[in-house]
């Protein structure tokens, strides 16, 4: 009988302890609990803030491409524009606005967190309409999804999916191992939210924002202090200990015909009883090719350090025509382990990259895609010197010259005048071919004007050195080098207007980038 009893207690004990190991492991899988407390406010939004577009200097007025989105008329809202949008605050009173870097824009907070961690946010609403918060890449539950949609739910299932004016909503995302970055990843990934109660109108509303989820111990915490409603209180942060900092961007056409505020925007104009909705031009006036909600050059203060490690977040949103090419000036990036100076962006795709910025001096960031780079979508960054030390340059290289200059020619598309493919005149009637290559109703032909680069074998530009290939058409010479080489091309331009070259994907100062702005 005593040995029965020892042995109860024995394994009582035994069962304690195990229990209490179980505990504390689970414990140590669970992370932690980052809390954010958000409201959404209704503001005035200035796409062009200084009036200008500043890639040129001059006024909006005056600026034929910039007047057409942001000069204000009897028919135009110019470039002011009322928006709901997400803002952080300090604590659970709603009193003080959290601290945000100005180039967010009308972006909102930054939701940061690593693997295990849950997100907590607490939403208040002081709009005037229904709105949510609605996340990508964390896990949920249905009663903190923030998507109204038939799902099958109800009553406390549905609260989530409609927070009204002055009402309050908490909700809960998990940063679960299948939802994290994976080995092979990035140490965080971009993720955004939004509300999503009617999605399009509500994030070209502005109710838009960032979310990183990262590898374990990648975040790590840091302090600001704010005003109080009595004295100074400090507020805890979330920081990434692997990069210098981090930047987000959200190349976009800002439709603001989609706006919910879109009634309340036509009163700025001078003549809204005049305003037709349905007229054309007054559609793609409310175009905002932005980015954060900047264009022509107005987003402000990105500025880095020198050789310290920048982590790029750019995202896409929109509809078919919201296909961009990000292109970082003077810098290149590592995109899942691949250099480039270009980001491709879709619709509802997120992007990260990593830079350690070489060269200093003030950049340009655009999409590349024609009509955007023309409507806008530009901004600068600037790279500083903060006294950090960069690996030393490779020697060893040799100096590789080439001599290239601009020239007018008259180029042909076609210079056989057949359809080698169909084995027909390319100008026979009704063919595909002859739309493009008949020279009736005033139609130019297959034969146009062009100015191409040419190689020559020195600095007379006596000789043209042949193309390395036919295949090569109207293109350039191929310039090569291998890692550590320096590339000195000579240019002449016999050309009858201004032209340059400019590189993608080498190290260069100011004075060799060959693009104005």
């Amino acid at each position: 009988m005593v040995w029965e009893m020892a042995r109860s207690r024995s394994l009582g004990l035994f069962a304690s302890c195990l229990l209490l190991l179980l505990c504390n492991g689970a414990e140590g899988q669970r992370g932690r609990e980052r809390v954010y407390y958000v409201g959404i406010i209704e503001d005035l939004w200035d796409y062009a803030p200084s009036g200008k577009n500043l890639l040129n200097g001059k006024d909006i007025e005056n600026d034929e491409h910039a007047s057409v989105f942001l000069e204000k008329g009897p028919h135009r809202i110019g470039s002011v524009y009322k928006k709901a949008m997400y803002r952080q605050y300090t604590d659970a009173t709603y009193t003080h606005l959290a601290p945000r870097p100005a180039w967010l824009g009308f972006l909102g907070p930054i939701l940061r967190a690593e693997v295990d961690d849950v997100i907590v946010v607490h939403l208040k609403n002081f709009a005037t309409r229904p709105y949510t918060m609605h996340p990508h890449g964390v896990f949920y539950e249905k009663n903190t999804e923030g998507a109204l949609y038939p799902d099958g739910t109800s009553n406390m299932f549905k609260m989530d999916d409609s927070v009204p004016p002055g009402g309050s909503y908490t909700y809960r995302w998990e940063v679960r191992p299948e939802f994290a970055p994976t080995d092979g990843d990035a140490n965080c990934l971009t993720w955004v939210y939004h509300s999503h109660m009617d999605a399009p109108r509500e994030i070209s509303s502005g109710l838009i924002g960032a979310l990183l989820t990262c590898k374990k111990g990648i975040l790590k915490e840091t302090n600001y202090t704010v005003q109080g409603q009595t004295k100074p209180e400090s507020v805890e942060e979330s920081v990434r200990n692997d990069v210098d900092q981090d930047v987000f961007l959200m190349f976009t056409i800002v439709d603001e015909n989609m706006s919910l505020y879109l009634e309340e925007n036509i009163q700025r104009c001078s003549d809204p009883d005049g305003v037709d909705q349905e007229d054309p031009d007054f559609q793609e006036s409310n175009l905002m090719h932005a980015i954060n909600g900047y264009m022509f050059g107005n987003l402000p203060g990105i500025q880095l350090c020198q050789h310290r490690a920048v982590a790029w977040h750019l995202f896409g949103m929109g509809n078919e025509v919201d296909i961009h090419s990000a292109f970082f000036h003077g810098n290149t990036l590592l995109d899942r382990g691949h250099r480039t100076d270009v980001l491709s962006l879709f619709p509802a795709t997120f992007a990260t990259a990593e830079m350690v910025p070489k060269a200093m001096g003030k950049w340009l960031l655009t999409c590349q895609v024609n009509d955007h780079l023309q409507a806008g979508m530009q901004a600068f960054y600037e790279v500083k010197s903060c006294g950090s030390e960069g690996s030393p340059m490779l020697t060893g290289g040799v100096v590789r010259n080439y001599y290239v200059a601009a020239e007018k020619v008259l180029w042909s598309y076609a210079p056989s005048g057949k359809d080698l493919i169909n084995n027909v005149s390319l100008t026979e009637a009704d063919s595909a071919s002859e739309v493009f290559f008949g020279k009736d109703d005033g139609k130019i032909g297959g034969r146009y004007q062009k100015v191409i680069y040419k190689e020559y074998t020195d600095n007379t530009f006596t000789t043209i050195k042949p193309p390395d290939s036919q295949h090569l058409g109207l293109l350039g010479p191929v310039l090569r080098a291998e890692e550590g080489d320096t590339l000195s091309v000579t240019f002449m331009n016999k050309a009858d207007r201004n032209y340059s070259i400019q590189p993608h994907g080498l190290h260069y100062d100011k004075r060799f980038q060959g693009s104005s702005y």
